[in-house]
């Protein structure tokens, strides 16, 4: 890929396509006034977005030195391949955004009450009391964010009713809110969509 193009060009697309992923999240929270939860899958989407066409890049960079493709060259796209392989992992489930530890608490058991669950907390999981299955939560209230996510495949589909659930309660109740993130979130949009005008009107000799 030629280096001026992907300057001028798919740099600033890149930047163009996380700030309207961060915008989307923010303005739908602090307009909405209501939390939003979403597949994490949206997240990993959105790194292949930003990543790939960097590590194409430089895989082309590097079979168009004069040297040839050698070790080195391979450096930057394995740790970009490693990264999106670590984030596939790691990220399933599901997030929710501007909420606040009592209103993620009251969403998450309504969810599951509606759906003739009892759940059983512990230190680090919740148990589906009638079935047996579990799922992981980590709440960062600080920040109005936590993500929901199954431990196996068998509590896949319990965790996406519950997100279900918890996505209908959050639009029926009303409840204490944290925009830390989605204000953080709005910041970095507007700061993206500078840096792309910025890297579309750069002249480079």
């Amino acid at each position: 890929m030629n280096p001026l193009a992907f300057i001028k060009v798919v740099m600033p697309i890149i930047f163009l396509l996380m700030a309207a992923f961060f915008i989307f999240i923010s303005l739908k929270t602090l307009l909405g006034r209501r939390p939003l939860v979403f597949s994490t899958r949206w997240f990993f989407a959105f790194m292949c977005a930003a990543f790939l066409p960097m590590i194409v890049n430089s895989i082309s960079i590097g079979f168009s030195s004069p040297g040839g493709f050698n070790m080195i060259a391979w450096i930057n796209p394995l740790v970009f391949t490693v990264l999106l392989i670590f984030l596939w992992i790691q990220m399933k489930g599901y997030m929710a955004f501007a909420i606040s530890d009592t209103y993620f608490r009251d969403a998450l058991l309504s969810a599951a009450g509606s759906l003739g669950f009892t759940i059983e907390e512990t230190m680090s999981r919740l148990k589906i009391k009638e079935t047996g299955q579990e799922m992981q939560v980590a709440i960062q209230g600080w920040i109005g964010t936590a993500q929901l996510k199954s431990t196996g495949k068998e509590s896949n589909d319990m965790v996406r009713q519950i997100a279900d659930g918890m996505t209908k309660y959050f639009q029926a109740q009303s409840g204490k809110m944290n925009y830390v993130t989605s204000y953080f979130y709005l910041i970095m949009g507007v700061f993206m969509i500078a840096m792309s005008i910025w890297l579309f009107t750069l002249k480079i000799k």
